[in-house]
Order: structure tokens, then C-alpha cells, then sequence
């Protein structure tokens, strides 16, 4: 017997193709980025394009299927990892990191002994982040010499703690590197086989790697973009991101970003329980933003998921998470009312906000029309 049709991989009609075309294309003009490229996959039909430029040193037309650093967004594969091995029975939430840790790492983290992985999932731990742009502009000015994750990891644990574990929040990548040492003992192989052998396999993502060279290969999003007080366009896409493992170092498309996302939301990953307990975001980390007349917008941080919940009358709830590095900023969400899986890249991290005023919002706002 047939297998039955999945009606999520038929093309949307082409009145609402037209409609979401126009909303990017004008979007990157009012937000000032060269491009997009972007994937949204609805119950009745998926729709994967691009507008605008890859790059402006070539004029390369962004095109639908082209890679990019997906930054932050890597937290969440992380954290499916951890989850994974949990319910495989191989560690639990509530180990002290101690127990996992190197010792010579573990030794120099005060509270090692009492943080938990929970804490470091979730940014409650107390440690410290470590100077991203100064590591990036270290890079930049040595592109054949890549900075390895430990000297990440000790300018985090070297300033720390910030607080007593679970007393606060502080959104850090050092969690996530040390998370990495966690896989790495937990599972037995290392942290970037088991996440290739575990995750990118079985969710189809045939156009994923975590990035190990100072080159992206194949078509992809140049990362561009003006940082401080200059006008000058720095290409940021040819450095090496290793310093940033588990926390920034994964390179894929936008269909795979959904592939991910919708094999996690099924089952295919990780447990239904687990699952919930990604999505429960920490107190710690609760935001309420005011929505004049309307009520609060909710935000919160669950393990390497975000939550954002919008008033009642908005039938919006998202999780997911977004992903910011020069000349790259990622959004990947699944939005819960509309069983709706979007992901996209603007080859810009210093245009967010316009981003998410022109292109993210109207988005939203057509879906929720529909």
C-alpha cells in the first residue's frame, strides 16, 4: 500500500507565494540588508525562497538552498544532544558538571560541584561569557590561525562566578562549550560525531556540517556587515569558528533548520518528556514586555529553546531561538498554534531590529490571516 502523500511539501498556492515574495523583497530594501533566504513549512504546504544578494563584493543573487553559520541557533541542537543522552539513560539534568568535566576544568570553575547541567542548559549557572568580537577581530586579523574553544572557555570560567548557581541569569556561551566536554564523556565519541551521527542524520540534513575550516563550501550567505563606529563592510564568512563550539559552530540552510525542528517536535529526537522540559523556560529568565492594550509579550529561556508567548488574543506562541554573528543573524521558530516551522537568514546581524519590524512581523501577520 502507498505510503500516504505529506501534504506539508506541497507548494503553497501562488497567491500566497506572491504574497510572501513581496513581504521579503521589500522587506530587505526597508530593513537595509543585501538578503535572505528562507523556509516556512505550514501543514498544507512549504515555501522555500530567497531576494536580494548573497553578497555585495560579487552582486551573487541569494538563492533558496544556500548555507549559512547559523550562530546561536547551534545551542539547540546542543541541548537536543543533552536531552538525548538522557533519555538514553546516560547522565541526568541534575548531575553536578563536576561529575563530566575534565578535571583540570572542573577544578578551576568555583561551584563545580554544584552546578548543575540543567544550569548550564538553561544560563543559570553563574559563568561568565568570554569576548566574542574580540576573539572574531583576532581572527580576522590572522584568517589562516583558528582559535580553539579553550580559550573561550577559560576567559568565561577566568571571570567567574557572577553569582551563586541558579540565582540568576546571564545568557553565556560558555554554558554550551562546557556542554560540549559533557557530550564528549557522556556519549564517548566526540561532541561533533555524535551530533552528525545522532541528530543530522537522523533528521535528513544532508546540507549540515559543523564548521571546521575558515571556508563555508558550496553556495552560501556571505556574512556582511558594519560593526562600531564605521561605515567600512567587513566580510566576516572566512574565519574560523571552532572558539564557539556547541554554541555557534554549526553552518546549514533553511529547509534543514525545519528538517530539525519539525524531527524534534515529532518524536524522532528526543522524548515527548524531554521535549517539555526544553520548553519550560527558567523563572530567572522570565521577561514581560508590555503590548499596549493588549497585555504582556512572556519570554523566557528553557534548555537552549526560547519561548515567547504573546497575549491571548494573538494566538501566537513560539519556540525556538535566534542566532547572531557578524554579518549573519538566523530566526528559527516553530510557532505552536499554527503547527508552522519558519526559519531564515539575513546576511546582516547589525540590521536585527529591522529585521524583525519588516520582514519577521509582517511574516506573522500574514500566517495569522490565513
Amino acid at each position: 500500500m502507498p505510503k500516504p502523500v505529506d501534504s506539508r511539501y506541497n507548494s503553497p498556492p501562488p497567491a500566497v507565494s506572491a504574497a510572501l515574495q513581496g513581504i521579503i523583497s521589500s522587506g530587505i530594501t526597508k530593513a537595509d540588508v543585501p538578503g535572505i533566504q528562507i523556509e516556512i513549512s505550514s501543514p498544507q504546504w512549504t515555501w522555500n525562497s530567497a531576494a536580494g544578494n548573497a553578497s555585495l563584493s560579487t552582486d551573487i543573487p541569494a538563492r533558496p538552498g544556500m548555507r549559512f553559520m547559523i550562530a546561536s541557533v547551534t545551542k539547540s541542537f546542543t541541548g537536543v544532544a543533552i536531552l538525548k543522552l538522557v533519555d538514553e539513560g546516560k547522565l541526568s539534568l541534575d548531575d553536578p558538571i563536576d561529575r563530566w568535566l575534565p578535571p583540570d576544568v572542573s577544578q578551576k570553575i568555583t561551584n563545580s560541584s554544584v552546578i548543575t547541567v540543567r544550569q548550564l542548559l538553561d544560563h543559570t549557572s553563574g559563568i561568565a561569557d568570554y569576548d566574542e568580537m574580540g576573539i572574531i577581530n583576532n581572527e580576522l586579523g590572522s584568517p589562516d590561525t583558528p582559535i580553539p574553544y579553550q580559550t573561550a572557555m577559560w576567559q568565561g570560567i577566568n571571570a567567574s562566578p557572577l553569582y551563586p548557581p541558579g540565582a540568576g541569569y546571564t545568557y553565556s556561551n560558555v554554558n554550551y562549550i562546557l556542554l560540549t566536554l559533557v557530550i564528549d564523556k557522556a556519549s564517548g565519541v566526540p561532541y561533533e560525531d555524535y551530533m552528525t551521527r545522532n541528530l543530522f542524520v537522523p533528521a535528513g540534513m544532508n546540507d549540515t556540517f559543523i564548521h571546521r575550516t575558515n571556508q563555508i563550501t558550496g553556495p552560501h550567505m556571505e556574512c556582511l556587515d558594519t560593526i562600531g563606529n564605521t561605515s567600512a563592510i567587513t566580510d566576516y564568512s572566512n574565519i574560523y569558528i571552532q572558539f564557539d563550539r556547541g554554541a555557534g559552530d554549526i553552518v546549514s540552510t533553511a529547509a534543514d533548520l525545519n528538517r530539525f525542528h519539525h524531527a524534534l517536535r515529532t518524536g524522532q529526537l528526543i522524548s515527548r518528556q524531554s521535549l517539555a522540559l526544553m520548553q519550560e523556560p527558567a523563572p530567572q529568565s522570565v521577561v514581560f514586555t508590555p503590548i499596549p492594550g493588549s497585555g504582556n509579550l512572556t519570554s523566557g529561556s528553557g534548555l537552549g529553546y526560547s519561548i515567547i508567548r504573546y497575549p491571548p488574543s494573538y494566538n501566537l506562541t513560539l519556540y525556538g531561538h535566534q542566532g547572531g554573528y557578524p554579518g549573519s543573524s538566523t530566526f528559527w521558530f516553530y510557532w505552536a498554534e499554527k503547527d508552522t516551522y519558519l526559519s531564515f537568514n539575513i546576511n546582516s546581524m547589525t540590521k536585527e531590529a529591522g529585521v524583525q519590524e519588516n520582514i519577521f512581523n509582517p511574516v506573522l501577520v500574514y500566517i495569522s490571516k490565513m
